[in-house]
């Protein structure tokens, strides 16, 4: 199983670094919007500066052509880097163009099963269904990571993205997700047990005393 960080935010992302289960960040327009003009400049520093072993990058437009855009973001670290193209006709025509040239492709806003199967057939390496916005979609399957799964034939994973909270992480995984990538507020929320929490301090107290032990 496999954890990523849905954000571009820097104190985000090294926040992530530090919850030992986070194994790369997830991006998009929107996210890139909101904390740079220069969504390529700031990937390139997201890289430099972590160690996270994965980077979906969604080109935004800002540069012109799309097409180029993947490309630059890619050579980044092409190690690392992996490009989110949406799950549509003209998405899948540029995905596959980009995929001829050995760069990976992630299909995102995967919504139906339908998009699995074009995946697949087009060799992206995942695609990445919105939980949230299925459940509040009325013409989209509120199981779509299961019904994602049951269409799967080979190796393309499914990263589940637009969720909200820890319910809809752990749900994502028992309906057949690889991954889930999450923003910061539930990632952290993850471990937060009232249980867990409990037996932590309980344990830290066990051995406090006023002197401690001397051995000779």
């Amino acid at each position: 199983m496999t954890i990523y960080l849905d954000s571009a935010d820097r104190d985000d992302v090294h926040a992530a670094v530090r919850l030992a289960f986070v194994h790369g960040i997830t991006t998009n327009p929107t996210l890139m919007r909101a904390v740079t003009k220069d969504p390529l400049e700031h990937a390139k520093q997201l890289l430099s500066d972590t160690e996270l072993r994965e980077f979906y990058y969604q080109p935004c437009g800002a540069y012109g052509g799309l097409v180029e855009e993947a490309e630059m973001a890619w050579s980044l670290a092409p190690d690392r880097v992996i490009l989110k193209i949406p799950a549509t006709t003209a998405g899948l025509t540029m995905a596959r163009s980009l995929i001829d040239r050995g760069i990976p492709v992630a299909l995102t806003a995967a919504q139906t099963p339908n998009a699995m199967i074009a995946a697949e057939a087009a060799g992206c390496v995942a695609v990445i269904p919105y939980v949230d916005r299925a459940l509040r979609d009325h013409g989209t399957d509120s199981h779509l990571v299961s019904a994602l799964a049951r269409v799967r034939k080979g190796g393309t994973r499914i990263v589940a993205a637009s969720v909200k909270n820890a319910g809809q992480f752990t749900q994502a995984y028992l309906d057949g997700a690889d991954a889930v990538t999450a923003p910061l507020a539930v990632l952290e929320q993850v471990l937060e047990h009232p249980a867990a929490l409990e037996a932590e301090r309980a344990f830290a107290e066990e051995y406090r005393v006023e002197q401690p032990i001397e051995r000779g």
